[in-house]
């Protein structure tokens, strides 16, 4: 009882230096379980999960992303308590010769480690329920309601975060018993002299390594870039090549990581001229006493920072591309499509409209069946066997409605209106220079992507638009009701559609079975919210991942810094007692942080900005414009180094007072 009693004060004594000593990874665990709880309050929540259909998938894929965070704190986790468990070495050896057993100083490990993740959980609740309302107002403010949604607590959610922080404590924990079981008395006493074993004593076979891993690095970008096309990223086999892209992209990250450290500083360490110039050889060997023997940690921090800038960019180019999805979703205030029952029939979804909106215009318009399809065979559809064609004079009214310049066409011309996307099919085609419509012979004058909508015509991803007289022997295939109202249209009034005319909407096959065809009918209200809870959704996980990453990466730094600069303090007093003020020492510092976490930086950057450039091929066509996405990297860039900077100024802080103490 008297045991338990000390073990208990000591582990309460150890956890409190350890608060002050590890202040920056307190706060960063503590953050990262408050995010996770504010998430899990935000899709639990009925009132936003009713904001939209698109908010019901939230929950399932926040929680595929929890599993990614709960490795990365993992990560962190037992990387702090790995310098923890080296810094207090020393102590841990001296108990074991006074005695103590080392399944006791086990315990005293895990009370220690449960207690300080204790305090962080217990900080998480109540900053965490704060995070929820701001997730919660961000979310309302895209989707843009008026009312304020107040997100509560509930158990099931900090039930969750328990199970996340028992998840992470049991792996971290059992990780460090392990480590203990092997330990002796001479282990513990000299633990602080050892680190990560240095990968290469021969330069012949790190320069060998070195230059394999560039070489496999720009050849999985170059793999990356040649299936990040139009043209190639439908297909099956993309998946596949992206994924052996991704491998070898890692694989190459991890090698550079290991080698260009040691090479830079060997090259260093053999120029007089730079190894004697002002601090230089004070810093490299530094340094070098790190780079070399933190090899496999530089290249796990590399790859968390590239996710990191590929979430930010992924939210980026995902807003940038809001407003052209809206309009190639639902230009039109209300558009419906159908086949099998005539105008009369569609002039029921003019009345329900009418009943709550005032309607400005509606335009009725037919798709006629071309048979030769000779434009569908360029779009490689297998499903429709013929073109899908629309009169000059419908299309112009289309156009009026959306107050766009109309068209006009020779007796002997054509046009084509087809996706942002798929223009590269038909454009430069020569084979498409002329077709026949009604067995007559027509050239094409041009063709546009503004004025194409998904639901222009269901049976083609185009339209072919012809001269009225081209029409009047074909066969119309669809019919198309569009309607413009005063006022703006929302969700609500697509559910209104949906009920008071599911005899409409909805058929009935000889078994009986339902075939619900609502997708026959387009409101703008409905694809404005989904494409907003959409958007919130994806930039507020990517947002969510991108700091839990960056703050991982610049935790991991700065306690490796603080625990350095405790442990070779004695490095800076002797320069002290060299003649070096403290102005040239500071300076010093900074160079030697910048160096250290600037080298994880440098390869992350230039493969997320070449992985970018590859996927504005597939994204351009919805931005504003081709070299738009590089306006996001650079806001991307500045977020990244705004939070990382954070953790460089904290660690430099630290630094300075870690050095001054007891000097």
């Amino acid at each position: 009882e008297v045991k338990w009693e000390m073990l208990g004060k000591l582990a309460v004594r150890n956890t409190k230096r350890s608060i002050k000593d590890y202040l920056i990874y307190l706060i960063t665990i503590t953050i990262s379980f408050s995010l996770m709880l504010a998430f899990n309050l935000v899709v639990s929540s009925d009132e936003v999960v009713e904001l939209s259909s698109s908010m019901s998938s939230f929950k399932n894929v926040l929680t595929f992303v929890n599993i990614i965070i709960v490795f990365v704190v993992c990560f962190l986790i037992n990387y702090t308590t790995k310098i923890m468990f080296e810094k207090r070495s020393k102590e841990l050896g001296t108990y074991m010769l006074l005695g103590i057993k080392k399944k006791e100083i086990a315990r005293l490990l895990v009370i220690e480690n449960i207690l300080l993740g204790m305090v962080a959980f217990v900080f998480s609740i109540p900053l965490g329920f704060l995070f929820s309302q701001f997730v919660s107002l961000i979310i309302v403010k895209v989707l843009g309601i008026p009312e304020v949604i107040f997100i509560s607590l509930n158990f099931i959610s900090i039930g969750l975060l328990v199970l996340y922080f028992l998840a992470i404590y049991i792996l971290v924990l059992f990780n460090l018993l392990r480590k203990i079981k092997k330990m002796t008395v001479h282990n513990f006493l000299y633990f602080d002299k050892q680190n990560e074993k240095k990968m290469f004593h021969s330069n012949k076979k790190r320069n060998i390594i070195f230059i394999a891993s560039i070489i496999i690095g720009v050849v999985a970008l170059l793999l990356w870039n040649s299936r990040c096309n139009m043209d190639k990223f439908g297909e099956q086999e993309t998946i596949t090549y992206l994924m052996i892209s991704v491998i070898m992209l890692i694989i190459s990250v991890y090698g550079v990581s290991a080698t260009c450290a040691d090479i830079l500083l060997s090259i260093i360490l053999r120029s007089k001229k730079i190894k004697y110039h002002n601090d230089n050889l004070f810093v490299a060997r530094t340094f070098a006493s790190k780079a070399r023997t933190m090899s496999f940690t530089f290249g796990t921090l590399s790859m968390l920072i590239l996710l990191s800038l590929l979430c930010l960019n992924f939210s980026s180019i995902n807003k940038g591309a809001y407003r052209t999805i809206t309009e190639e979703t639902a230009p039109y205030d209300v558009d419906v499509f159908d086949w099998k029952h005539p105008f009369d029939d569609l002039n029921e979804y003019i009345q329900v409209v009418d009943e709550d909106y005032t309607i400005n215009e509606t335009i009725e318009y037919n798709i006629y069946a071309e048979p030769n399809h000779q434009v569908q065979n360029y779009y490689e559809v297998q499903f429709y066997d013929t073109d899908p064609v629309m009169k000059l004079s419908d299309y112009n009214k289309l156009l009026k409605l959306r107050n766009m310049d109309t068209l006009e066409l020779e007796n002997d011309e054509y046009f084509i209106v087809t996706s942002r996307q798929l223009l590269y099919r038909v454009e430069n085609n020569e084979s498409l220079k002329n077709i026949q419509i009604s067995n007559e012979k027509l050239h094409l004058k041009g063709t546009d992507t503004k004025s194409y909508w998904a639901t222009i015509a269901t049976s083609g991803k185009f339209v072919v638009i012809v001269p009225d007289e081209y029409v009047k022997d074909l066969e119309i295939s669809e019919q198309h009701l569009v309607i413009d109202t005063e006022e703006e249209t929302t969700a609500q009034l697509e559910e209104k559609i949906r009920k008071k005319l599911e005899h409409l909407l909805v058929s009935v096959d000889k078994e009986g079975e339902k075939d619900f065809e609502y997708y026959r009918v387009n409101v703008r209200g409905t694809a404005i919210e989904e494409q907003n809870a959409m958007t919130a959704m994806l930039a507020s996980i990517c947002l969510y991942i991108a700091f839990i990453l960056i703050s991982a990466v610049g935790t991991i730094l700065a306690i490796q810094s603080l625990s350095d600069a405790t442990k070779y303090k004695y490095r800076y007093q002797t320069l002290r007692r060299l003649g070096v003020n403290d102005k040239s020492l500071f300076k010093t510092i900074r160079k030697q942080l910048l160096i250290l976490f600037g080298v994880p930086v440098v390869y992350s950057v230039i493969a997320s900005l070449c992985m970018v450039t590859s996927f504005n091929n597939v994204y351009q066509a919805l931005l504003e414009s081709k070299f738009i996405y590089l306006l996001y990297f650079v806001g991307s860039l500045l977020i990244f180094f705004f939070i990382y900077g954070i953790y460089w100024i904290a660690t430099y802080i630290g630094f300075k007072r870690n050095i001054n103490e007891e000097s």
